[in-house]
């Protein structure tokens, strides 16, 4: 089966089974009246972060860096989180996420902006400054935000979930082209079928305003099919082309992939070698574990994983789900998965283009087609290559349940309709971060 029809099957398949309720989660929406407090709350972060990293810079070095490099980096970084919507937003789905969510925008940024002042020959000082100073307006503005979402309280700081139906396209153009109708809701339903061209129209007038958009099943291109859902007994569908699926993204994810697994790689290559003799030594046998999964566009490959159970794991049973306590689970494997080190084979999956960093768990054929029945978009998980690491993986328990699947397959499709290079950048952190707690096991 070609790419392209696999693509079309994926996005077209039981559509007329849809899901009761809108998945959760989605991006908070602040409410109007905080998104210039947010913004404010943003410059005193980043004014204090650089006032720092001079004071510091100056007292190790000796040296003033330059007051108006600092000034002109604080303004891109305001500049980029304007651009990435997040003074009417945000996507940490959870308050304490607001940190790596901070941390991945100020870094890419940063990355940009220190290689500019290092062509335009500033001194090494401001350099330094500037570098100290992108580091410390994340953990600032991450910092900060938290606080305004503990204090203040979600429920006053964020626009409430809900789906308002309208009547007919016209209605729905005026809605979104007046700039005046600040509080429209995150979802708006259109409730009659619309031509191809007015839909796309539509659909991007809604994409710039934040706003999901819905429309009736007949007339809707499957090729537009995001995500469907019942509203008073009518079939409706998300539209909206997701934005990882665009060509360019596509390039530049790969290009990321290659360039952070190939690091990491070569970072982990003595923790492999020293794992793989533990297991040698313990228990004999093959080290690597291959098992199919299924990936982008439905393709099955061959997943790498440290061997972490006996050699005979599922002979008797076949493919299983690993549970907590499961007796098949070596000594050294309970180590190995507990710090997650049996997943790190897994960039060789990378590299080969089998695999993303980030994105969705690939899972076994055999479940795939279970779970494919039991939930209707369960193959949307399938345009974009399986993650090492993902959005369900880090906010559902590792271990698999079919009693959270339909939770996992929200997380997973959240991060597909919202995908950007930042939130890959924020979801390793996240890893990292669980990983060196444990949290992640």
């Amino acid at each position: 089966m070609n790419a392209s029809l696999a693509r079309k099957q994926i996005l077209t398949a039981d559509v007329a089974r849809v899901a009761p309720a809108v998945p959760e989660p989605a991006p908070h929406v602040y409410r109007p009246a905080w998104r210039g407090i947010v913004a404010l709350c943003d410059v005193a972060a980043l004014a204090g972060a650089f006032l720092v990293a001079v004071a510091v810079v100056r007292h190790v070095s000796g040296e003033r860096p330059s007051m108006g490099a600092c000034l002109v980096a604080a303004l891109v970084l305001l500049l980029a989180l304007a651009a990435r919507g997040l003074h009417e937003k945000t996507y940490a789905i959870v308050r304490r996420d607001e940190i790596y969510y901070a941390l991945a925008v100020t870094i890419l940024t940063g990355i940009g902006l220190v290689a500019g002042f290092c062509l335009v020959g500033t001194s090494l000082p401001t350099r330094l400054a500037v570098a100290l100073g992108v580091v410390l307006c994340g953990a600032a503005i991450g910092t900060v935000r938290y606080l305004v979402r503990r204090i203040v309280g979600e429920a006053r700081l964020f626009v409430e979930p809900r789906i308002v139906s309208v009547a007919s396209e016209s209605e729905a153009e005026r809605r979104l082209a007046d700039p005046s109708t600040d509080n429209l809701p995150p979802h708006v339903v259109i409730a009659e079928s619309i031509a191809g061209g007015r839909l796309n129209e539509l659909a991007r007038a809604a994409a710039r305003r934040g706003i999901v958009l819905s429309v009736a099943l007949e007339g809707c291109a499957p090729a537009l099919a995001v995500r469907g859902l019942c509203l008073g007994g009518s079939t409706v569908l998300e539209v909206g082309v997701p934005s990882v699926d665009a060509r360019w993204a596509r390039a530049v994810k790969r290009t990321f992939d290659l360039v952070v697994a190939s690091c990491a790689l070569v970072l982990v290559a003595p923790i492999l070698a020293v794992a793989a003799l533990a297991i040698w030594l313990e228990s004999g046998g093959p080290v690597l574990y291959r098992q199919p999964r299924v990936g982008r566009d439905g393709a099955t490959f061959s997943i790498l994983k440290l061997r972490s159970m006996r050699s005979d794991a599922e002979s008797a049973s076949g493919a299983v789900w690993a549970v907590d306590g499961d007796t098949r689970v070596t000594r050294v494997g309970r180590v190995l998965r507990r710090t997650s080190i049996d997943e790190l084979p897994q960039l060789v999956n990378v590299l080969r283009g089998e695999m993303s960093v980030v994105g969705p768990r690939p899972e076994r054929p055999v479940f795939v087609e279970r779970f494919s029945q039991e939930h209707p978009q369960y193959r949307q998980r399938h345009l974009v290559a399986p993650g090492l690491t993902a959005c369900s993986h880090l906010y559902m328990p590792r271990t698999m349940r079919s009693d959270i699947v339909g939770e996992r397959l929200d997380y997973d499709l959240f991060y597909i309709r919202n995908w950007s290079l930042a939130m890959d950048v924020a979801l390793i952190l996240k890893t990292a971060a669980e990983v060196a707690f444990h949290k992640a096991a």
